[in-house]
């Protein structure tokens, strides 16, 4: 191989080991936020990491619609007791 082949990867190789690097760092931020938002104010860490990644997404609309659909679904399937089940069938 020759010799700028060799800088070339390795200097790619480099770059990309520091964004991971980045990466790390700011989900281990992400992750102590989390906890202590959850822990000041007694908050579920699921549903703030959810709070925050709707909002970074833009999307509140489709987890709403999504969360409908999911209620909708279980209800309709979890609703009946095991004696309605029997009776329907």
């Amino acid at each position: 191989m020759d010799k700028t082949k060799e800088i070339k990867i390795k200097g790619a190789i480099t770059e990309i080991a520091n964004s991971l690097l980045r990466i790390d760092s700011e989900r281990d931020l992400i992750k102590e936020i989390i906890e202590n938002l959850a822990k000041e104010e007694e908050l579920n860490k699921r549903t703030i990491r959810k709070l925050g990644k709707t909002y970074y997404k833009q999307n509140f609309s489709e987890e709403t619609q999504s969360f409908d659909e999911f209620t909708e679904l279980y209800e309709t399937v979890f609703s009946k007791t095991p004696f309605e089940e029997l009776q329907a069938d």
